[in-house]
C-alpha cells in the first residue's frame, strides 16, 4: 500500500522532487533530480489506485520493459522503473519542451504544414513501436511534447496498455481519453495498432481546427459519436485555411472500421504531407491564408 502523496521539494527515495510537471488519471509527472547519477529526469508517479494493484504492477514491469527497449528518436526514453514504498514509478529522460495541448490552448489551430510536420514525426515513433509489437493506446495532445525547434516526441509508452487489463477498470470506465478513442475500445472487439492509427488522426484534425473531432456534453453521446457520426471535415471548420484534401486524410484514418484505415501510422503521414503538397502545387493558390 503506497503511503502519503511525496511533495514537490521532498525526497522520493534517490530522487529529489523539483517541480509539478502535470497531473493526470494515471498519477503526476515531476521534474526530478537523480541523485544517485546526478542528471535531471521526468518521473511519474502513479496514483495508489493503480500502484496498489498487483495486477498493474506485474503488467506495467513488463510494459516498461517492452517500451524502455524502443530507441526510435521521436519516443522519450524509459531509463528506470519500479517501486518505492509501495507506489510504482518510471523515470524518463527530461524534454525541454511543450505539450501540444498547452501549444493549441495557448495559439489555437496550427498552420496544416506544422501540423503535418508534427504528425509525422509521432507517426515515426508509432511505426516503430508498431514494428516491436507495442501499442499505444492513448495518443493524445497532453502526450506529445513539442521542442522549440518543433522536434516532437511521444511520452507514455506502456503506461496506458498497462492500466487496460479488466481487472483495472472496476467501474467500467475505459483508460484513455474519450476524445481519441477508437470506436473498437467502446465495442469489445479486437483493440490493434490500428487504435493508434484512429486516435493520430484524431490529433490532426484538432491541430488543423484547434477542437477535438466531436463535441458532446456527455461521455455517452461522445462514445456514440465515435461508434456513428461521420469523421469532422477540417476544410469545413476553416474555409480557405484547410487544404480539403487533408478531409480524406482524417476520414480515413478515423474509419470505423480499422480494416479501412491506413496500414500504418507512416502511411497516414505520407497521405497528409502528399495532400499538402498536392495544394501547394496547384496553380493560383495561395497559402498564405494558412500561416
Amino acid at each position: 500500500m503506497s503511503d502519503a502523496v511525496p511533495q514537490v521539494g521532498s525526497q522520493f527515495g534517490p530522487y529529489q522532487l523539483l517541480r509539478l510537471l502535470g497531473r493526470g488519471g494515471m498519477g503526476e509527472v515531476y521534474e526530478a533530480e537523480d541523485t544517485r547519477k546526478h542528471r535531471v529526469v521526468a518521473l511519474k508517479l502513479i496514483s495508489p489506485q493503480y500502484s496498489d494493484n498487483a495486477v498493474f504492477r506485474a503488467r506495467m514491469q513488463r510494459e516498461a520493459d517492452t517500451a524502455g527497449r524502443l530507441t526510435e528518436p521521436h519516443i522519450v526514453p524509459i531509463h528506470d522503473y519500479g517501486e518505492i514504498n509501495g507506489q510504482f514509478f518510471v523515470e524518463m529522460r527530461m524534454i525541454d519542451g511543450t505539450s501540444l495541448r498547452a501549444l493549441l490552448k495557448q495559439y489555437g489551430p496550427l498552420t496544416p504544414a506544422r501540423a503535418v510536420a508534427i504528425v509525422r514525426q509521432i507517426a515515426a515513433a508509432l511505426d516503430a513501436a508498431h514494428a516491436n509489437g507495442v501499442t499505444h493506446r492513448d495518443v493524445k495532445p497532453e502526450n506529445i511534447l513539442v521542442t522549440a525547434s518543433d522536434f516532437a516526441y511521444l511520452v507514455d509508452f506502456g503506461i496506458a496498455r498497462a492500466a487496460s487489463d479488466p481487472g483495472l477498470t472496476q467501474t467500467g470506465t475505459a483508460v484513455g481519453t474519450y476524445n481519441y478513442m477508437a470506436p473498437e475500445r467502446f465495442t469489445g472487439d479486437e483493440v490493434t495498432y490500428r487504435a493508434d492509427i484512429y486516435a493520430l488522426a484524431c490529433v490532426l484534425g484538432e491541430c488543423l481546427t484547434g477542437a477535438p473531432p466531436y463535441r458532446a456534453d456527455s461521455v455517452e453521446r461522445l462514445i456514440a459519436a465515435h461508434l456513428m457520426d461521420p469523421a469532422p471535415q477540417p476544410s469545413q471548420l476553416r474555409p480557405g485555411r484547410v487544404p480539403p484534401a487533408l478531409d480524406q486524410v482524417i476520414a480515413k484514418g478515423m474509419a470505423k472500421n480499422p480494416a479501412e484505415r491506413f496500414m500504418s501510422a507512416g502511411d497516414l503521414a505520407i497521405a497528409a504531407h502528399d495532400a499538402l503538397n498536392h495544394i501547394r502545387a496547384t496553380p493560383g493558390h495561395d497559402d498564405s491564408a494558412a500561416r
